[in-house]
């Protein structure tokens, strides 16, 4: 069976979509399950990263290029804070 153009490339557009569209979702909760100690301390605000990505997501499409930009640049920061217990005003148990 060959497959008709006209609907692989809107097979192709839908995949692309949802796979944006998982990126901002992973990328949000990605960022709510960091404590904002762990933000903090890698020098960026989880409030602000959470609002961007789900405003420019909603309504702009670029919500999806800015998670990846979140999940490539800033979270290995907090990974890195968080994995090595460095909280500000916060003592290690």
């Amino acid at each position: 069976m060959i497959l008709d153009p006209g609907l692989a490339i809107v097979s192709f557009i839908a995949i692309a979509f949802a796979v944006l569209l998982g990126m901002s979702i992973w990328a949000i909760v990605d960022a709510s399950s960091h404590s904002k100690e762990d933000f903090r301390s890698a020098g960026s605000s989880k409030t602000s990263w959470i609002i961007v990505i789900t405003i420019c997501t909603m309504f702009s499409g670029l919500g999806s290029f800015i998670a990846i930009y979140y999940l490539l640049g800033v979270r290995p920061k907090i990974l890195t804070v968080e994995g090595q217990g460095i909280r500000t005003g916060t003592p290690l148990l």
